[in-house]
């Protein structure tokens, strides 16, 4: 997707081995996103992080709905920041300069680490009833390397034969980041009020969240000017993208809810009624994600490196 202009903050980085993985279980109450915005975990969802880069900039939050309040992470094994009753955790170190003895998880290539916020009722709660859709969502994000002495090697190269993604037919040029998503459902209908009627009992969702972001090649090597220009650049792209996959994610609840609310129909008739709402559903996610580029305004980030 295009980015538009907005200052974002500069995330620092830590360490995690490649080929790792994150899984977020969610239960009613709250949800779970992290400091970029690219990942987040909505109640009821179980959330797989794939890990292919060398470093991950994430702490991840846990935000209770109204009517609960956050309770502490959940202490099992292989569990990050468990125990811990802060809603902060970036209990995350796996890189060769981690220090031994503080308290941070070591990782090794393969990793499969867990997080299980948990919350509860304040009493104030409206009765959650039991998902009927199980959601399930895997998010992963590829980096390309850009690399040059100047800034001008660098934006050549932005937009020249580093950058993999192809050049937006509307601009003429090559976007430098870009969110995406794909869907697949499944379901199980039941009679409705007679044999001939059939509702949506129960399902199941799978998303798939993708980005593609810049990294600078070699930062440590290029001149300190240089690296504070592209650190606020590529943190304003990592902000664009996490807000259309904001967007992409109102269908972890949108899905469920359209495929739950279908009224019976004739039973022959089940299949193609719920393809057409799941079909409208996403097509109004895609309209309000071109918006989202249209109102925002194209930033040429030529000032910005």
């Amino acid at each position: 997707m295009w980015l538009w202009a907005k200052v974002a903050a500069v995330l620092g980085f830590s360490v995690l081995l490649m080929g790792s993985k994150i899984i977020i279980h969610v239960p009613p109450g709250g949800s779970v996103v992290s400091s970029s915005g690219l990942f987040a975990c909505a109640a009821g969802e179980v959330c797989t992080i794939d890990i292919n880069e060398q470093y991950f900039a994430e702490t991840f939050t846990a935000e209770a709905e109204p009517g609960f309040a956050f309770s502490g992470w959940g202490d099992k094994a292989g569990a990050l920041c468990g125990g811990s009753r802060d809603p902060y955790c970036s209990e995350l170190d796996g890189g060769p300069f981690s220090d031994f003895g503080s308290g941070k998880t070591q990782l090794q290539p393969g990793s499969v680490l867990t997080m299980h916020p948990l919350f509860a009722a304040t009493g104030y709660a409206a009765p959650q009833a039991e998902p009927r859709i199980d959601v399930e969502s895997i998010h992963t994000t590829r980096y390309y390397q850009v690399s040059g002495n100047t800034q001008e090697e660098i934006w050549a190269q932005l937009h020249g034969a580093a950058n993999p993604l192809a050049p937006d037919p509307s601009a003429g040029v090559k976007p430098l980041g870009h969110a995406s998503f794909q869907y697949q459902y499944d379901y199980r209908g039941g009679f409705a009020e007679n044999s001939s009627h059939c509702r949506v009992e129960s399902g199941s969702l799978q998303l798939r969240f993708e980005t593609v972001l810049p990294r600078l090649a070699d930062s440590e090597q290029v001149s300190d000017r240089l690296r504070d220009r592209w650190q606020p650049l590529q943190a304003l792209i990592t902000e664009h993208e996490a807000g259309h996959h904001a967007i992409y994610r109102r269908l972890v609840t949108q899905l469920p809810q359209v495929m739950s609310d279908l009224n019976a129909v004739p039973c022959q008739q089940l299949d193609e009624q719920v393809r057409l709402a799941v079909e409208d559903a996403v097509a109004a996610i895609r309209r309000a994600s071109a918006d989202y580029d249209e109102h925002g305004g194209q930033a040429h980030l030529a000032s910005s490196l």
